[in-house]
């Protein structure tokens, strides 16, 4: 089988060149395609503050009255800067929503991803808020509070027969962003095929998410591979006419979650106001808002992660 691949952006700990290329790919397409929607955050004025949470707070936290949250900014739809240079997306949301419900304030700080694990080692950071890949190199040092399941997708049209399994995608033209693991991964798959007496998976790579979306839509390819998230939120900009789909092709279901420190007080009222969110209705609202429904979870798991 095909060799599974940590797929870059929020799963590696350290920017490469694949992670480069999908940050400007993605903040280019997706970040042009978001100034057409409205960009304001969602309201939490439907939830209120949880008395038994936030007297679980540590008095220092209660005191300052903020949490400080270690965010990145170049990875739609979770966290981007939108034109004002504002940070925007589901993070912010579920962060403004967090804090309501704690009642104290979370502070979305913005840094490079690669700074979040050292900024949360050295207390800098109280909290890593940044759609984080759980993975069990990074529990050596942090606890997460896993609230989305992540993946690689398939975009595909509307009236097109969802992939569910590697050989469906045999013979099919897949586009994906250049420079990715999600290219890789299709090569990979390819090979796999070949193996296995099938036709070859014909890649092409493209420079945006843009330039692959209009391949699909043109019929140059059949389906666009790549990250479920920003798969999902690309399907919901063009209003219907593609579907995200194929989740369990390559069976990279990794899960996104808040890093918390190994020992901080603040796990637990956290891990708590995520519960509050979710069964509020205000989580799916946001998951929603920003198309990615596709890894929206019903309740808050620790530590879920398995390997890496």
């Amino acid at each position: 089988m095909f060799r599974a691949i940590k797929r870059c952006c929020r799963f590696s700990q350290q920017n490469n060149k694949g992670n480069d290329m999908i940050k400007t790919a993605v903040l280019t397409s997706i970040g042009a395609a978001f100034l057409t929607t409205s960009v304001s955050l969602a309201s939490a004025a439907d939830l209120t503050r949880s008395e038994n949470i936030y007297n679980s707070l540590p008095a220092h936290v209660k005191e300052a009255g903020v949490i400080n949250a270690a965010t990145a900014s170049d990875y739609p739809p979770f966290e981007f800067l939108d034109e004002q240079n504002k940070l925007i997306g589901a993070d912010l949301d579920i962060s403004v929503a967090l804090g309501t419900i704690l009642g104290v304030k979370i502070v979305n700080n913005p840094t490079e991803f690669s700074n979040i694990m050292p900024g949360l080692q050295s207390k800098r950071y109280d909290i890593g808020v940044s759609s984080m890949g759980d993975y069990l190199k990074r529990q050596a040092t942090v606890d997460f509070i896993d609230y989305y399941r992540g993946g690689t997708s398939f975009l595909i049209k509307a009236d097109g027969k969802a992939p569910e399994k590697l050989t469906d995608i045999c013979g099919a033209k897949v586009g994906a962003l250049k420079g990715t693991s999600s290219e890789t991964q299709a090569e990979d798959s390819s090979k796999e095929c070949v193996k296995q007496g099938l036709p070859a998976i014909q890649v092409s790579a493209y420079p945006t998410q843009n330039d692959a979306v209009l391949a699909l839509t043109s019929g140059r390819v059949d389906s666009v591979s790549g990250d479920g998230a920003t798969n999902g939120y690309s399907a919901q900009q063009v209003g219907g006419a593609l579907k995200n789909v194929g989740f369990t092709v390559y069976g990279d279901r990794p899960y996104y979650g808040i890093a918390v420190p190994k020992g901080s007080p603040l796990y637990q009222p956290l891990f708590d106001a995520m519960a509050v969110l979710m069964e509020s209705g205000k989580y799916k609202e946001i998951m929603t808002k920003w198309g990615i429904t596709d890894g929206g979870i019903d309740k808050p798991l620790k530590n879920q992660a398995t390997a890496g």
